[in-house]
């Protein structure tokens, strides 16, 4: 007998929460930094000039944050994903289907298609230190290490100053989630995360 498939989601490794201001970058600036993020990122078909003509004339503190141009929404055929107050896109797990078309036309690679049963997930990606995050965004990892103290298997550490999860040693036990002082880390299902209501605020 044929496996049930196990269901596929999207999560955004991104909760807004950077400061925004003007863009007074030059057109030049603009196309080099694009450039220099599609070959990164491999997303040949979506630069972060696509993106950030999406938002207007803003842009974000955060290299490497969400833009909340809503290029993900567009490629959305199922209408699960869509920018949020904080500035960043947000996925609904229920309408999610884990196609993978908006992990594709996110120009920083933040989305990615995980299982159900890794609903833990940590929602930053920013390698700038604690010490810059705290200036630039509300919501970003500042590599406190408080979820690797917590941690009962080791399935999580610190990378390129930021939290990362091995999903093959993580239980979901949600206690990283629990004791992240700044709701990064995050469970889509919304059992953990205790500063769901501060997170964005």
């Amino acid at each position: 007998m044929a496996q049930a498939r196990k269901k596929k989601v999207a999560v955004v490794q991104c909760l807004g929460g950077c400061a925004r201001q003007a863009a007074q970058a030059t057109d030049t600036q603009t196309d080099a930094a694009a450039d220099g993020k599609q070959e990164k990122s491999g997303n040949t078909g979506n630069t972060e000039a696509n993106c950030q003509q999406m938002t207007g004339t803003e842009t974000i503190s955060c290299q490497w944050g969400c833009l909340g141009g809503g290029s993900c929404v567009e490629a959305c055929r199922f209408h699960a994903i869509h920018i949020g107050t904080g500035g960043a896109a947000e996925v609904d797990p229920e309408k999610c289907v884990g196609c993978g078309l908006c992990a594709k036309a996110c120009p920083r690679s933040l989305i990615r298609i995980t299982t159900e049963e890794y609903n833990i997930y940590p929602a930053c990606v920013s390698e700038d230190t604690g010490a810059q995050t705290r200036k630039t965004c509300d919501t970003g990892c500042i590599a406190c290490g408080i979820c690797v103290r917590s941690c009962p298997v080791a399935a999580i550490g610190i990378e390129n100053n930021h939290a990362v999860i091995d999903e093959e040693k993580c239980i979901v036990c949600g206690m990283c989630a629990v004791k992240c002082p700044r709701g990064v880390i995050r469970d889509y299902n919304g059992i953990f995360t205790i500063r769901e209501a501060q997170v964005g605020t």
